[in-house]
């Protein structure tokens, strides 16, 4: 992970391959970064009431900590993002995104993501925030009102080159599988060895969630991580 020197500059997370991931808060003023300790740089009043404070994590990734100093502050803080090329933003359904890139013809890996924001007052209170994508912008809606303790901390996360094993199918495929088979639609995947095994193990529970996906509207997907095989179906970004 790389701080940038000045807030109008990207945070990059990096990959081993070279190709990074670039955020950086939109309509930042150019201000100079601070070292705060265990690899914090602050940036203050980037924007109107706000400071802006980017840690690196253990994972490869980095934290955007933004603060709302007071309730002039705006309740959308928007991030525009440099995607690596030939990737795309799929949200998790957990309220972030996964970002994906092809592997094969009719599927698409989770390289990294964009973890599902929190926000906490100055209470350690939790306070009702979520995402939306607005063109090449992440906007963090921070729902502060007269009862919010300021300041308020959210929390957008970003992490690049890290394969989580999650396979998202189109639904022409999804169609297939659904029609034919797991196994007979194996040989147009290009998966990782671990997830080949498990659709060979678990073809019927594949076949079957395909199905139902295909009967939604939706496409299959198949999360092979951490000793879990977990066949699912999403909504966005499936075409």
């Amino acid at each position: 992970m790389t701080a940038p020197h000045a807030s109008t500059q990207d945070v990059k997370a990096t990959a081993a391959d070279g190709s990074s991931l670039g955020l950086r808060l939109a309509g930042a003023k150019g201000v100079t970064g601070v070292k705060a300790g265990a690899g914090t740089v602050v940036y203050s009043d980037v924007v109107k009431s706000t400071d802006l404070a980017v840690q690196p994590t253990i994972d490869g990734g980095a934290r955007t900590l933004v603060t709302l100093k007071d309730a002039s502050a705006s309740q959308d803080q928007r991030f525009s993002l440099n995607l690596p090329q030939g990737t795309r933003l799929i949200p998790d359904g957990d309220g972030g995104f996964g970002i994906v890139k092809p592997a094969g013809e009719n599927t698409a890996m989770v390289v990294g993501s964009i973890t599902a924001p929190w926000a906490k007052d100055a209470n350690g209170k939790p306070v009702a925030t979520s995402y939306k994508l607005d063109g090449d912008q992440l906007v963090q809606h921070v729902e502060t009102n007269k009862d919010t303790a300021f300041p308020v901390v959210a929390d957008p996360k970003i992490t690049w080159g890290n394969v989580t094993g999650t396979a998202y199918f189109t639904k022409g495929e999804t169609k297939a599988v659904a029609q034919n088979g797991a196994l007979a639609a194996m040989g147009t995947w290009a998966l990782p060895p671990g997830l080949n095994i498990y659709v060979t193990a678990h073809a019927a529970a594949i076949t079957t969630t395909a199905v139902k996906a295909r009967d939604n509207g939706n496409c299959l997907k198949i999360k092979f991580a951490a000793g879990l095989f977990v066949p699912g179906e999403y909504s966005g970004g499936c075409n």
